[in-house]
């Protein structure tokens, strides 16, 4: 993809669908709107090519991942594992699912983090037996900026172990 975050240079970017009746005839004119996955910048591109696949509703990309985490709301506590994860969010697997619409306060916590995330508030979207989608609404800015560079440093990973292999199967 060539497209690029004109805030931050990154091409971690993700086309999103189109909000509204303008941004809808100027997707047929190839200028498609985007949001990036690092900073989190809505923006317009243009993009040649019709549409490839179908668009994913979701704005951020969910990266697979595996690593403990605890939470609390109203006096409940629970801990579970995070099964993928984004800049806003990410889906959990536990036993104590909160019911969805409970705020909480979130600990990521990846090894390779040394401590962890602190999310002050989110929210329970979705619960489905033992999984439960959670959305970020409130980190501070530094929690904010860890949890940025650790989900860059997973793509940039996956990126380069994709493009790895793509050099291996050319020779």
């Amino acid at each position: 993809m060539d497209v690029q975050c004109p805030r931050c240079g990154k091409e971690f970017v993700r086309r999103i669908p189109p909000t509204g009746f303008l941004e809808t005839v100027a997707g047929a004119l190839t200028l498609r709107p985007f949001v990036c996955q690092l900073c989190a910048h809505r923006f317009r591109a243009f993009q040649r090519g019709g549409r490839a696949q179908p668009l994913d509703q979701r704005q951020y990309e969910r990266i697979q991942v595996s690593f403990p985490m605890t939470f609390s709301c109203e006096g409940q506590q629970g801990e579970g594992s995070v099964l993928d994860l984004s800049i806003n969010g990410c889906a959990v697997k536990t036993p104590a699912a909160p019911a969805a619409g409970m705020i909480l306060k979130v600990q990521l916590q990846a090894p390779e983090l040394g401590r962890p995330i602190a999310v002050e508030a989110a929210v329970s979207r979705s619960v489905r037996s033992v999984y439960v989608g959670v959305e970020f609404l409130r980190l501070h800015d530094e929690e904010q900026y860890r949890l940025t560079q650790f989900v860059a440093g997973i793509i940039t990973a996956r990126r380069l172990t994709q493009d790895a292999g793509a050099v291996r199967e050319v020779r």
